[in-house]
């Protein structure tokens, strides 16, 4: 051992990061590679449309937003059409199911009265209207109950007699 590096031999516990602070001394940092472009068929050009540190001025190419990613290869890609057809009926589907389901009594989406949607003073006059199952051909469940609308009418009152409402 030479006597420049005596220094360094010590008793003490050696930390980590002054291991480190020590092999960073004596790291050389490589030369930058120089790319070649290799001559051929194909152009291996960067593609910077979408590349901040270029200018934004340029045009998106073809594939480079969600949209052309998806729709660019309709003409001529026919497998993918019962994919858009299945993708569109399920949308659909889903999209009349949270329809239905939002317009039902139970859901309280306007908040802008005291009452909730499903007291009766206040779906008095449009229950039957609202929207029961999804397969209701003969409107069955559409029908005014005047039974119901008497027993329910008789119910508020004796809510509101003994001071409930």
């Amino acid at each position: 051992m030479s006597c420049t590096k005596l220094h360094l031999i010590t008793v003490r516990p050696v930390r980590f990061s002054s291991l480190i602070r020590f092999r960073s001394n004596y790291t050389r940092v490589p030369n930058p590679k120089i790319v070649e472009e290799t001559k051929g068929y194909l152009s291996y050009a960067r593609n910077v449309s979408r590349d901040r540190k270029y200018e934004q001025n340029l045009v998106a190419q073809k594939g480079d937003t969600p949209t052309t990613f998806f729709f660019r290869r309709l003409g001529h890609a026919y497998e993918t059409y019962p994919l858009f057809f299945l993708i569109g009926f399920w949308a659909t589907i889903c999209t009349y199911c949270v329809y239905l389901s939002a317009n039902k009594i139970e859901i309280w989406l306007d908040r802008s009265q005291e009452t909730a949607p499903w007291d009766w003073s206040r779906v008095r006059e449009n229950y039957w209207k609202k929207p029961t199952t999804a397969f209701d051909l003969d409107n069955r469940t559409h029908q005014r109950l005047e039974i119901m609308e008497k027993l329910q009418d008789e119910m508020l009152e004796a809510a509101k007699k003994r001071g409930t409402r």
